[in-house]
């Protein structure tokens, strides 16, 4: 079942974003490295009318959630206005996926978005997540530009 998070809920999504930046780490370790997220980032989230973060609960234990923001593009003369949606973290549990609890993540992102008046999501993802580029294939996504670095 997917809801909205509450302050209660903030240890489990600790425990989550530890084992995502684990993952992470081992993906692209010139940039992240294992640690944790602050209890005051995740507060703030909360809290914020612009954003939340919505959680699969599933036999009573948080498995998965999805922080979700709404922005509004920049006021430049090029840009088109109006609102998106940006997807900065997803993650569920590793014995707990291909359940479909990110998929059910994700549909419930598209209703927070539409209800915000937004016109898409947007989400970075790792070229190296064949498993994360797959779901967001499957859900509509279409690539729209690619981050690239040197190293020195």
């Amino acid at each position: 079942m997917v809801r909205t998070a509450t302050i209660n809920d903030i240890p489990a999504i600790a425990e989550l974003y530890r084992e995502q930046f684990r993952e992470m780490a081992k993906l692209i370790p010139d940039f992240i490295k294992e640690g944790d997220q602050s209890a005051e980032f995740l507060e703030n989230t909360i809290a914020n009318e612009e954003s939340d973060i919505l959680v699969y609960e599933n036999g009573g234990m948080v498995v998965g959630f999805i922080l979700l923001q709404a922005k509004t593009r920049p006021d430049f003369p090029f840009m088109l206005p109006g609102k998106y949606c940006y997807i900065m973290d997803i993650i569920v549990t590793e014995n707990h996926r291909g359940k479909g609890f990110g998929t059910a993540l994700m549909n419930a992102a598209k209703k927070w978005a539409k209800e915000r008046n937004c016109s898409f999501i947007n989400l970075d993802v790792l070229v190296n997540n064949p498993g994360a580029i797959n779901l967001y294939k499957k859900l509509g996504f279409i690539p729209k530009a690619q981050e690239m670095y040197c190293k020195l």
